[in-house]
C-alpha cells in the first residue's frame, strides 16, 4: 500500500479523533457525506442522547443504537414502564418534569444497571426516596452523584450512606431534613465520607439544625467529614445568606481534617485576613483559590510564602517544613480588593512561578515598574486595577509606563488583560496606562494569544485609528476591546468602527 496517497479522512482511528472536536449538529452532518462516515461517527452521536415526551427515538433505533449509549438523559418524561437494559450505559440523569406511573420502574432502571452505572443525575422531587437511595447502594462504581432541586425529606441516613460510595458530589437547590443525631458528633465515625474529593454546595440548606447549630455550621460539619476532600465549591444566590460558623467549624476547628485541600471557590464567604491565613497555614498544597469576598492581606500574604506549615504530631501542634511553599503551587487567585494598595500584587508577581490567573488586586504603575523580573510568565488571565500614578507626558512617567509594558510583553500565553478591574462598573474615575503606541502599546508585541483587553471606566484614553491598526495587525486573537476608545466621539466612532470590521468588539 501506498502511504503517501492514503487519505487521512479514510482512517477510522483519525476520523473518530476529529469527531470527538465536532458539535452533535457538525457530527449529523457529517454521517451524510458517506458511509465511511457514517459508520465511523454514528457511535458518538448516540453516545450522549437527551430523551424528552417529544423527542423519542423509535424502539427500532434505539435497539439498533444501544450498544453506544453511554450516558442518556431524560427531561420532561413520561414513562410508561421501565427503559430498556443498555449494556454500555455509564451515565443516567432525570432532570425536571420526569414522572412515573410507579416511582418502581426508576428504581428497576437503577436496579438493573446497578453493577455498570458510575453517574447519576437527579433533578426532580421522589416520592419515597428511600426506595431511591436503597436502589443506589447497589451501585458498587458509582463515582458520581449530582442532586438538583430535589427535597430529602426523609432517609437522609441513606442518603449520606450513599455519599459514602462517591467521590464526586454535587448538590443544588438542595434542603436535606432529619440530619442522624450523630453526624455532628465529632466523635463518630458512622459519617465519615471517605472517598469524596470533589464537593460542590450552591444553595444547600439545612432544614430545622440541632439546637447550638445553624444550618451553615451543619455544612460546615459535612465538608469535615471528607478527609480526602480535594476541591470544594460552595455557594449562595444570595450574598446576604452567609453565616460564619461555617468558615468557623470547616476551616477553624481542631484537628485539621482536610490535609488535601488545594482547590477552593466560594463567592460570599466573608472572611477575615486572620482567618484566611490559617486556612493557608493548614494547607499543603493550594492550586486554586477563588474567593472574592474574603481579605487577602499582609498575614495571608506571608502564609503564601511560609516555608513553614501547621502540622499535628500526637496531638500536638508542631511546625513542619513545607516541601513546596503555596507561592509555588498556587495556580489561581482571585480576590475583591480593588481599594487597597499593599504590594501584594507586586509579591504575587514575582514569588508565583505556576500562576495562570490572578484578579481583583490593585497595584500602581510605580509600584510594578520597579524593574525585578516577573516569574509568572504563564498567565493566561491577569485582571487588576493597575492605577496609573505617574505623569505620562513627563521622561521619568514615560519609562516607568513602557518599563510596565515591557513586563506585560513577556506575558506571552495571556488571554485576558484587564487594567481596570472586574468589577469597574462601581467606579467611573479610574485611570491606567495609557495605550497609545507612543506610550509603549508596541511593548506588546508579542501577545499573540490575547483576545480581550479590558480599560473599563478609564477616561483618559486617546486611542486613535493607528493604535487600534496595530492591535489587529499584531494580535491575531484579539476580539474584545473594552472601554471608552477616545473622549472625543467622532475619534472613538472612527477607532471602534475600524475594530468592528476586524470583528473586533467594543
Amino acid at each position: 500500500m501506498d502511504h503517501h496517497n492514503l487519505n487521512p479522512l479514510k482512517i477510522p482511528e483519525i476520523l473518530l479523533l476529529i469527531g470527538g472536536l465536532l458539535n452533535q449538529k457538525d457530527l449529523l452532518n457529517c454521517i451524510r457525506v458517506s458511509k465511511f462516515f457514517h459508520s465511523s461517527l454514528i457511535g458518538l452521536i448516540w453516545r450522549k442522547i437527551t430523551i424528552t415526551s417529544l423527542k423519542y427515538p423509535a424502539s427500532k433505533a434505539r435497539q439498533k443504537h444501544k450498544e453506544y449509549i453511554e450516558k442518556i438523559t431524560f427531561s420532561h418524561f413520561a414513562f410508561k414502564d421501565s427503559f430498556p437494559v443498555l449494556r454500555e450505559i455509564r451515565s443516567v440523569g432525570y432532570g425536571k418534569g420526569c414522572s412515573w406511573l410507579t416511582p418502581r420502574h426508576l428504581y428497576k432502571q437503577i436496579k438493573v444497571h446497578s453493577s455498570i452505572l458510575t453517574s447519576f443525575h437527579l433533578s426532580s422531587d421522589i416520592e419515597h426516596s428511600h426506595e431511591l437511595w436503597k436502589a443506589l447502594l447497589e451501585c458498587s462504581n458509582l463515582y458520581h452523584l449530582e442532586v438538583y432541586h430535589t427535597t430529602i425529606s426523609e432517609s437522609a441516613d441513606l442518603f449520606l450512606q450513599v455519599c459514602k460510595r462517591v467521590r464526586r458530589l454535587e448538590l443544588e437547590h438542595v434542603t436535606i431534613h432529619q440530619l442522624p443525631v450523630n453526624f455532628l458528633n465529632n466523635d463518630d465515625s458512622e459519617y465519615i465520607l471517605p472517598k469524596i474529593h470533589t464537593l460542590r454546595l450552591e444553595d444547600v440548606r439545612m432544614a430545622d439544625p440541632p439546637d447550638l447549630y445553624t444550618s451553615w455550621g451543619c455544612l460546615g460539619m459535612l465538608v469535615r467529614r471528607c478527609p480526602e476532600l480535594f476541591s470544594l465549591h460552595i455557594n449562595s444566590r444570595d450574598p446576604n445568606d452567609y453565616h460564619p460558623d461555617f468558615h468557623r467549624i470547616a476551616f477553624l476547628q481542631k484537628p485539621w481534617t482536610l490535609n488535601n485541600l488545594s482547590d477552593l471557590v466560594t463567592f460570599y464567604m466573608r472572611v477575615k485576613d486572620e482567618d484566611m491565613a490559617v486556612l493557608l497555614r493548614r494547607v499543603t498544597g493550594l492550586r486554586r483559590l477563588i474567593v472574592p469576598c474574603g481579605e487577602f492581606g499582609q498575614l495571608s500574604l506571608q502564609e503564601l510564602l511560609a516555608d513553614k506549615q501547621e502540622g499535628l504530631d500526637s496531638g500536638q501542634i508542631v511546625w513542619k517544613t513545607r516541601v513546596r511553599r503555596l507561592c509555588e503551587t498556587i495556580e489561581t487567585l482571585v480576590f475583591n480588593k480593588l481599594d487597597i494598595i499593599d504590594g501584594s500584587v507586586l509579591t504575587i508577581l514575582l514569588n508565583c512561578p505556576r500562576l495562570k490567573r490572578l484578579e481583583g488586586l490593585k497595584t500602581t504603575v510605580t509600584e510594578i515598574s520597579s524593574g525585578a523580573e516577573w516569574v509568572c510568565v504563564g498567565l493566561t488571565k491577569l485582571d487588576i486595577y493597575l492605577e496609573r500614578d505617574i505623569d505620562q507626558e513627563t521622561e521619568e512617567g514615560m519609562a516607568k509606563a513602557r518599563m510596565v509594558f515591557r513586563q506585560l510583553g513577556k506575558l506571552t500565553q495571556l488571554e485576558y488583560l484587564g487594567l481596570t478591574g472586574w468589577w469597574s462598573k462601581r467606579s467611573n474615575d479610574r485611570e491606567t496606562l495609557d495605550l497609545r503606541l507612543r506610550a509603549g502599546l508596541d511593548e506588546l508585541v508579542n501577545l499573540k494569544k490575547l483576545r480581550t483587553l479590558w480599560f473599563k471606566n478609564d477616561k483618559s484614553q486617546r486611542l486613535q485609528l493607528e493604535d487600534a491598526r496595530w492591535m489587529v495587525n499584531n494580535w491575531p486573537s484579539i476580539r474584545n476591546v473594552n472601554g471608552l476608545l477616545n473622549d472625543e466621539k467622532n475619534v472613538a466612532i472612527s477607532v471602534r468602527g475600524f475594530l468592528k470590521r476586524y470583528k473586533v468588539s467594543n
